[in-house]
């Protein structure tokens, strides 16, 4: 099921369907002209447990630079990484810093007001936290190339050009099978985010990470989902902190922001 968003509508599957695609580039970790090879982001799941997209570690391994976290001591390594699910699990020395719980919920309903945080590179304000509020719009069908920044995204329309729910067979038929191991559910997010954002966390209005951006551009962001998140961590034998989904609830996201922003760390190599 996509993530229980597009179940919950109740839309039957039409006849005579069709499958569209999109390419995005992952919100890649940008160069920066101060020395620094990339930057991105990242947040805090437990003490001296840090999650971010693997396509930012993955290019800071390529430059032979070691992962540095502002704020925070290191040295910092790869304690669980899945290219496939575009995540990487950092460790590094414990701290006192706050850390974010994940969501316990099973289905995440279209519309459900969420927030994205980060380091965008591009912005007025470089190396300061952007926080911006939006909805979750779908899910979707995604293959995912973190190793050369590109990703495509599948979505079902019927003969009226009418969004309808896709089955991972629909994907795996349009994608093909030789590109089936890299199939996965992504969220997509009516917000907007850019270069240096990867790995930032996306929360609902309780503050509970729901999941996890990799890619995005104008008014649209692409994130990793909060199943990929659990099962990542569970891999790895973390037991993240778990809380009550938020749900629909109208959030105060000055306040999810001011929580989470204690979190939310920028990364560079």
């Amino acid at each position: 099921m996509a993530l229980g968003i597009l179940a919950a509508l109740g839309v039957a599957m039409a006849s005579g369907l069709a499958g569209n695609g999109s390419a995005a580039s992952p919100a890649f970790p940008t160069p920066e002209p101060s020395g620094e090879a990339v930057t991105g982001s990242a947040f805090l799941v437990g003490p001296g447990l840090l999650v971010t997209n693997a396509h930012v570690v993955l290019r800071c391994r390529a430059e032979g630079r070691p992962v540095r976290v502002a704020g925070l001591a290191g040295p910092w390594r790869v304690l669980a990484e899945e290219s496939t699910t575009d995540l990487s699990l950092l460790s590094g020395p414990p701290s006192n810093e706050a850390f974010l719980p994940l969501s316990t919920a099973q289905r995440l309903p279209r519309d459900m007001p969420v927030m994205a945080l980060g380091y965008p590179a591009l912005t007025l304000r470089p190396g300061q936290l952007e926080a911006t509020p939006g909805r979750i719009r779908r899910a979707a069908l995604t293959v995912h190339d973190p190793e050369g920044g590109r990703a495509v995204s599948f979505v079902m329309t019927d003969r009226q050009g009418q969004e309808v729910e896709a089955r991972w067979e629909d994907g795996v038929r349009y994608f093909g099978t030789d590109r089936a191991d890299r199939l996965r559910w992504r969220l997509e997010i009516d917000v907007a985010t850019g270069g240096g954002s990867s790995g930032g966390p996306v929360v609902d209005a309780a503050g509970n990470v729901v999941g996890v951006v990799y890619a995005g551009g104008r008014g649209s962001t692409a994130a990793v989902p909060l199943s990929d998140l659990r099962d990542l961590l569970a891999r790895a034998g973390v037991a993240p902190l778990l809380r009550t989904p938020a749900g629909m609830a109208a959030p105060d996201w000055a306040a999810v922001r001011a929580r989470a922003a204690q979190a939310v760390r920028r990364i560079s190599c």
